[in-house]
């Protein structure tokens, strides 16, 4: 059973989100990559495919932390630790709400023909979201790099 993750985290992850999530590699150094991800029934879930690295280190580790900053405000996040359940999207069923949701497309368009897709579910064991200073108000900075 997954840990309950709080209401004050919902708006950043029903928005558009990109998770970075930490996997454990083969030899014990971790891997982060950023996804995808959709909030349902209180659970986050992403996508990969079987060809894809990150797939590999969860099943032979399913050990994961996600950290999902607000999209606008960085300075606002959840954590998430725990481990992962992985199902077959055969019917691709997942994905395609991702599409819809992060693209609004019916069908998501960017795998190759013979792509395996499966839906990681993330069961959280711990959740985490610290106040941090700004974190309502945080400064604006210049979309070019500071001198």
């Amino acid at each position: 059973m997954s840990k309950s993750i709080p209401h004050e985290a919902h708006d950043i992850l029903r928005d558009l989100p990109t998770g970075h999530v930490a996997t454990v590699r083969p030899d014990g150094r971790l891997s982060v990559n950023p996804v995808a991800l959709l909030f349902e029934d209180g659970l986050v879930r992403f996508s990969t495919t079987k060809d894809r690295a990150k797939y590999r280190n969860l099943l032979a580790d399913p050990r994961v932390a996600i950290c999902v900053p607000h999209r606008n405000n960085p300075n606002r996040y959840v954590e998430l630790r725990g481990h992962v359940e992985i199902e077959d999207d055969t019917d691709r069923a997942f994905i395609d709400r991702v599409a819809r949701h992060y693209i609004n497309e019916d069908h998501y368009p960017f795998d190759h023909p013979q792509a395996e897709r499966v839906t990681v579910t993330i069961v959280a064991e711990q959740v985490s979201m610290r106040a941090i200073p700004l974190s309502d108000n945080p400064p604006g900075a210049p979309d070019s790099a500071r001198a």
